[in-house]
């Protein structure tokens, strides 16, 4: 999506971000630090206007490779960010009418799905419809029972669904095909009513993800495998900028350490330590010269 962040009163700063992008351009970083070789591929749609083109290119400047389909005279979706004085974002989004809106309607997109990893989120849903969301949960059946790793972040924005019930439906559908499922304490609250971490992290593996990993903004993340339930602090940081994409950016470093071999704890640890860093930095993408040592983050 085109992004823009509110800079000062009268100045916005022209990006592109998105939640599963911006899990792409940090699981493609974090690889590259670690000596991970892996080609990460994002699909969506996109328009043929000049905003659509500069986005694909910032794509392959990141090193993403552009699985885009492109729908003539739809343009990309568009959201404005901003911040409240501790960091915390406020969104508004125009994306009713995008390209990407109307390639998940259809499902003959389902069917392109391949490769190790697919990861998608609760945003992604909210685009499909009944018929797509069908289709998506099928294929995603089939490429776990494949040997794929099939990774879910639940990112629920209200406004994006006709009610509560039916995202908290939609959602814990994914999470029954999903090996991996990123969630939030926030989001467990509001589609749940759930209060306790290790509850909320067994609820949903409950569904059948194998690793759940429960992030808790400034408390940190809860990671649950086989039974067990292990909390890990959030990274002190002197001062929060902005809290755009920063649990994007844990799953990305999380998905690179799991890729690499790492355990889901250790690759916790290093999520947490991306995350700290996207945090301390206005907009969802950082500077690409601006980073840290994932072997550092690996670990509680």
């Amino acid at each position: 999506m085109v992004e823009l962040t509110h800079i000062d009163a009268s100045t916005l700063r022209l990006g592109f971000a998105g939640d599963t992008y911006n899990t792409a351009v940090y699981l493609r970083r974090a690889a590259a630090e670690l000596d991970l070789e892996l080609e990460v591929g994002y699909l969506t749609g996109v328009g043929d206007d000049d905003y659509s083109a500069a986005m694909r290119e910032a794509w392959r400047v990141e090193g993403i490779a552009d699985r885009s389909v492109v729908v003539p005279g739809r343009p990309p979706g568009l959201y404005a960010i901003r911040t409240t004085a501790t960091g915390e974002r406020r969104f508004t989004y125009w994306r009713h009418m995008s390209a990407a809106s109307e390639v998940f309607r259809d499902s003959d997109w389902c069917r392109g799905l391949e490769g190790d990893l697919i990861h998608l989120s609760g945003i992604t849903l909210q685009l499909t419809s009944p018929a797509s969301r069908e289709a998506l949960v099928a294929r995603l059946a089939e490429l776990r029972a494949a040997g794929a790793w099939v990774s879910f972040d639940t990112n629920y924005r209200p406004a994006g669904w006709s009610s509560g019930d039916a995202a908290a439906a939609a959602i814990d559908e994914v999470c029954g095909v999903a090996n991996i499922v990123l969630a939030s304490r926030d989001d467990e609250m509001l589609l749940h009513g759930s209060a306790a971490p290790e509850a909320c992290v067994r609820r949903i593996a409950g569904l059948g993800a194998t690793e759940v990993i429960l992030r808790d903004g400034g408390a940190g993340a809860y990671v649950g495998v086989d039974g067990d339930v292990r909390h890990l602090p959030a990274r002190p940081v002197e001062r929060v900028i902005d809290t755009t994409a920063a649990g994007d950016a844990f799953a990305g470093g999380y998905l690179a350490g799991r890729l690499a071999g790492h355990t889901p704890v250790l690759a916790a640890g290093l999520g947490n330590g991306v995350a700290a860093v996207v945090i301390q930095h206005p907009g969802a993408i950082t500077p690409p010269g601006i980073w840290f040592s994932p072997a550092a983050g690996l670990g509680t």
